[in-house]
């Protein structure tokens, strides 16, 4: 079994915002967000302990719990040093019952930058070394100073690494050097330095230049440079369309808002076409059916009628395939009722839906002059695009 340790215990005094760097929003979301992300969405990964100050669990809650990281087993309380918090989340696996030969990968909260490659590599080398430390070469002329500020050596660059994380260990061995360096007293500056005390060979696995912990602020400009390339590398685009005629003394429901009108649409469901054009858009988007294809059963075997049920169907696609909604465009085709005024609204309960601003979500209403069905006032027809980001 793969099991991610996530230590986000520190304080980040360098970052000087006065709260943990894990924390600081980054497009959006917290950093611990991208970090969690990359390991939730890993298909080797199953298990996921996060490491954090005291103080900091309930925030963390908050975050697994709105974001839906179902992977994530238990927040644990870190301690005083980076080591200890590390220990702290061996110490849960020990009573957790974890197996010698499980695979640990200790992973720093701030190096949200991980590649689902970087994972996978660390993964593959361990199995075979026993220890393994993503690493970059050093770019740098590197020399060796004394305490006066003079040049003692020049280094040989081409033997030297710059260690980050995840530093990846069976959990038989993590276990016996960690145990052995609080016996004897011994503080390593990362992971596999106390698996080296033990004279075993630690695997370097070369890991993307991207891969940084974010430490000074000058980080997260970095970051955030990096989180738009990765953006736009993988968006997707999707087209979802419906229509539904005018019937009966229905109640009229468009893009979630009840819509004081005559008459409402001939629908199995509550027929809110905005949100069923929006549930084809967002499961075209990543390769899935039509909202028929978990509509249908929802509403007429469970009796679901309410169209937002759909959307959050949809939107499970999308996050599962590692995406979120980037903006959303809907355009309705239709003689009546007038709809701008309840515009406002409609956007807002779709921006909740999907996690997005108000500001992201576009609506444009129009009759076509009535040259068809719709612009004659015999229903109404929506197209939704929607983009989909990394």
């Amino acid at each position: 079994m793969n099991i991610a340790l996530i230590v986000a215990a520190g304080k980040g005094k360098r970052m000087r915002q006065g709260k943990n760097k894990v924390l600081l929003k980054l497009d959006k979301y917290p950093v611990i967000y991208h970090t969690l992300k990359a390991f939730e969405q890993h298909r080797s990964i199953a298990r996921i302990i996060i490491i954090t100050a005291q103080n900091d669990i309930a925030a963390m809650e908050k975050i697994v719990d709105k974001y839906k990281f179902g992977k994530v087993e238990a927040i644990v309380a870190g301690g005083k040093e980076r080591q200890d918090s590390v220990y702290q989340g061996l110490n849960y696996l020990r009573k957790a019952g974890a197996g010698k030969y499980d695979l640990v990968l200790i992973h720093n909260g701030g190096n949200l930058l991980v590649s689902e490659q970087d994972i996978t590599d660390s993964i593959r080398e361990v199995k075979r070394y026993g220890v393994a430390v993503c690493a970059q070469p050093a770019r740098d002329t590197i020399k060796r100073v004394s305490a006066a500020g003079l040049v003692q050596e020049t280094l040989d660059r081409r033997e030297l690494w710059t260690m980050q994380t995840p530093q990846t260990i069976k959990f038989g061995l993590a276990l016996e050097a960690f145990d052995k360096a609080y016996k004897d007293r011994f503080y390593g500056t990362d992971d596999v330095s106390l698996v080296e005390r033990l004279g075993k060979r630690v695997k370097v696995v070369p890991c993307s230049a991207e891969n940084i912990k974010i430490t000074y602020p000058a980080d997260l400009d970095f970051a955030r440079a990096v989180l738009g390339k990765r953006r736009v590398a993988g968006m997707k685009i999707g087209l979802g369309q419906d229509s539904h005629r005018f019937a009966g003394k229905k109640p009229l429901i468009l893009g979630g808002v009840k819509i004081d009108y005559l008459r409402g649409f001939t629908a199995s469901s509550d027929g809110d076409v905005v949100l069923h054009a929006l549930c084809n858009a967002l499961s075209s988007a990543v390769g899935k059916g039509s909202i028929s294809t978990y509509a249908d059963e929802m509403c007429l075997k469970k009796g679901i009628k309410d169209s937002q049920e759909y959307v959050k169907v949809a939107q499970g696609f999308v996050r599962k395939a590692g995406y979120q909604v980037g903006n959303v465009s809907i355009a309705i085709e239709g003689k009546e009722p007038k709809l701008e005024k309840h515009f406002p609204q409609i956007k807002k309960v779709i921006a909740s839906l999907l996690g997005v601003r108000a500001r992201d979500v576009g609506i444009t209403v129009t009759s076509g002059e009535g040259l068809t069905a719709f612009g004659q006032g015999k229903g109404i027809q929506v197209f939704v695009v929607v983009s989909l980001l990394k």
